[in-house]
């Protein structure tokens, strides 16, 4: 009886130790998961950067950019780290968009986006055994591309792959995420075929961005880049038609129309020039 009794303390005791180990494993290998919160603001961020692409001025770009950061300070604060953390990769993107056209920005940007970029890397590696919000993902990847861009011979090998990475995630776990599959499409375009670029998938990936895209801003940048795809196949017919769902959208938008005129004055798309300029 005795013996008995004393199995059955034990049984009960590998009970309790059992659960306390399965809750203390679900709680370290739990799914991140953006607020509410966070990703209202991410989408009113993405939905201004029409705005932002209108200005001929970059230094307005910038003010607009400040005044909408300063105006969601409150909810910005309330946040939790890591849903800080993204906010700040995708507002980093826009201050390296318009800090890059102004003097003598190379190197505070460059401080601004390895400190930046470091810190997605750590906080994604410390996590890797956890499912991470799309977001944290794509803004991760976002960044980090800006910083490549930046300074391509610093960073190609140490983020190239890992960048690539974070989209097709992103692209397999939310494929309806246009941004997403933009940016992946632009990995594979940019990237030489020899170090795994692909100008077939990158086509596919820019179709797929402008067919799943449902916001003014998604729409707006697919559109944008899908007349590019069309001005290089000398399609007239839709680079036309994809000029026009951009206009209609934002009418007289420095971006597009500076796009349009490299198209007209140097018989080139957004992507050769790109291209050319990487190469100077």
């Amino acid at each position: 009886m005795l013996i008995k009794e004393q199995k059955m303390k034990i049984t009960r005791k590998l009970i309790v130790l059992f659960s306390i180990l399965m809750i203390t494993a679900s709680s370290l290998f739990a799914d991140v998961t953006l607020s509410k919160k966070t990703k209202d603001l991410l989408e009113e961020l993405m939905t201004l950067k029409i705005s932002l692409m209108a200005e001929s001025n970059p230094r307005t770009s910038l003010s607009l950019l400040d005044n909408w950061v300063s105006k969601t300070k409150a909810d910005f604060d309330s946040l939790t780290e890591v849903e800080q953390m993204a906010i700040t990769n995708m507002i980093d993107c826009e201050r390296y968009t318009y800090n890059s056209r102004l003097p003598d920005t190379k190197k505070m940007l460059d401080k601004l986006l390895s400190a930046q970029c470091k810190l997605n890397k750590k906080y994604i590696e410390a996590h890797k055994n956890e499912k991470l919000d799309p977001w944290i993902l794509l803004s991760a990847g976002s960044v980090t591309s800006c910083y490549m861009a930046l300074e391509p011979l610093k960073t190609a090998f140490t983020y190239g792959y890992w960048v690539r990475d974070l989209f097709t995630e992103v692209v397999e776990r939310a494929p309806n995420m246009s941004h997403a599959q933009l940016n992946l499409a632009q990995w594979y375009y940019y990237c030489p075929g020899i170090l795994g670029g692909s100008k077939k998938k990158a086509k596919e990936l820019f179709r797929k961005s402008f067919e799943v895209a449902t916001t003014d801003h998604d729409r707006f940048e697919s559109a944008v880049l899908m007349s590019q795809l069309a001005f290089d196949e000398k399609d007239n017919a839709n680079y036309e038609k994809y000029i026009a769902i951009a206009e209609a959208i934002s009418p007289n938008n420095y971006y597009l129309h500076d796009i349009i005129n490299t198209n007209k004055t140097r018989k080139e798309s957004v992507f050769k020039y790109h291209g050319h300029k990487a190469e100077e």
